[in-house]
């Protein structure tokens, strides 16, 4: 009889041959536990730490997660959670991070498997970004936040050692990029003009939740001159509608583009009268490239383009997503006017889910899993 994904995680002890953390690390780097950077020993101690932050049994199986089908249990998240230097608190955005992303709409296969380079971006919005300290302005995408850089990275080794993640084995990705290591970010609520991103969502504005987004890395787009919104989203449209870029080719799929707008320019965009689903509009009627520039090269002919584009009409302006909802706007970064694309394959979608207790009460803060 066949048997199902193995739920209670292995324990072994380390020889006392291993007498320092080198070696631990060694250790782990040569069974293949590691994204190849070091790691926290997950002891039972530490894991049982983390284990006080969540009101799930540890052999609850969260997903089973493609291409490998592993099992993820609460204890399998937790253990990869301090191998990657998470604190304790961070298990609940964790544990929603992961029903995230194996949702259908996400298609978690095709992205652990894809040639291109898409990397898991984790997008926290809600009250837990204070509690938890998530970096959300200067540098967002950078060093220097201890929950950014754990909670990315604890999502990646989750789908390595559990998932069975394994670059040239499984991750055929031809180059893949930096947020492959960690990809995470908190959205500047306060900073900006418009709704957070989760209120977009249906959510309400008090809840917490977390978001993800398979994309290529962060493209700066820099436009320091420009004096009016068409202008300035004109240079982020440009950006958006490379030739190489899939997006373009895929349209006529289900798919989406991301735009991350810094506080001071979202609210210089607003001050010009444009909300947020005006910014989308304008992108989406921008972003595009005349059919003729797009014949016989990229993904040419490889998925069908949207019904609204006339194949024979050379001069027809091909979008980068079919309709002006799947541009995803979030707001993020610190001063001055600038902007990152965030291009995608083109043919998954990003995933919102809320963190809440185990009978789905959303929680107020972490603490509620200490009660």
């Amino acid at each position: 009889m066949e048997q199902g994904p193995t739920l209670v995680a292995r324990k072994f002890s380390v020889p006392n041959s291993l007498s320092n953390i080198f070696e631990i690390f060694d250790l782990y780097y040569e069974k293949g536990w590691t994204d190849g950077l070091p790691i926290y020993p997950p002891t039972e101690a530490a894991v049982g730490e983390m284990l006080r932050y969540t009101d799930r049994s540890p052999q609850d199986v969260v997903a089973i997660i493609p291409p490998k089908n592993g099992a993820a249990t609460v204890e399998k998240i937790a253990i990869n959670a301090v191998m990657a230097g998470c604190r304790p608190e961070y298990l609940p955005l964790l544990i929603a991070a992961i029903e995230a992303i194996v949702r259908p709409e996400y298609n978690l296969y095709g992205r652990q498997t894809t040639t291109h380079p898409g990397a898991h971006l984790v997008i926290i919005n809600g009250p837990i970004r204070h509690e938890l300290d998530v970096n959300c302005k200067h540098n967002v995408f950078g060093h220097g936040w201890r929950a950014n850089a754990t909670i990315g990275r604890a999502l990646r080794l989750v789908l390595i050692n559990v998932a069975g993640n394994k670059p040239g084995v499984t991750d055929m990705a031809t180059h893949g990029h930096p947020g492959k290591y960690s990809f995470c970010m908190g959205e500047d609520e306060e900073g900006s003009p418009w709704t957070p991103f989760h209120v977009d969502r249906g959510l309400r504005a008090d809840t917490s939740s977390v978001t993800v987004f398979c994309a290529e890395a962060p493209h700066n787009i820099n436009d320091q001159v420009s004096k009016t919104p068409e202008m300035y989203l004109g240079s982020a449209a440009s950006t958006m509608a490379t030739l190489g870029g899939n997006g373009l080719y895929r349209s006529g799929l289900r798919g989406e583009q991301g735009l991350v707008i810094s506080s001071e320019s979202a609210k210089w965009i607003a001050d010009f009268g444009w909300t947020k689903d005006d910014v989308k509009r304008f992108v989406f009627e921008n972003a595009r490239q005349p059919l003729r520039q797009l014949r016989d090269r990229g993904s040419w002919g490889k998925c069908p383009l949207p019904k609204f584009i006339d194949v024979n009409d050379d001069e027809a302006m091909v979008p980068i997503v079919g309709q002006p909802e799947n541009i995803l706007i979030f707001v993020a970064g610190g001063d001055q006017r600038h902007m990152n694309a965030l291009l995608t394959a083109g043919y998954s979608m990003s995933v919102t889910q809320q963190i809440t207790l185990k009978n789905g009460v959303p929680i107020k803060s972490v603490l509620d899993f200490l009660a």
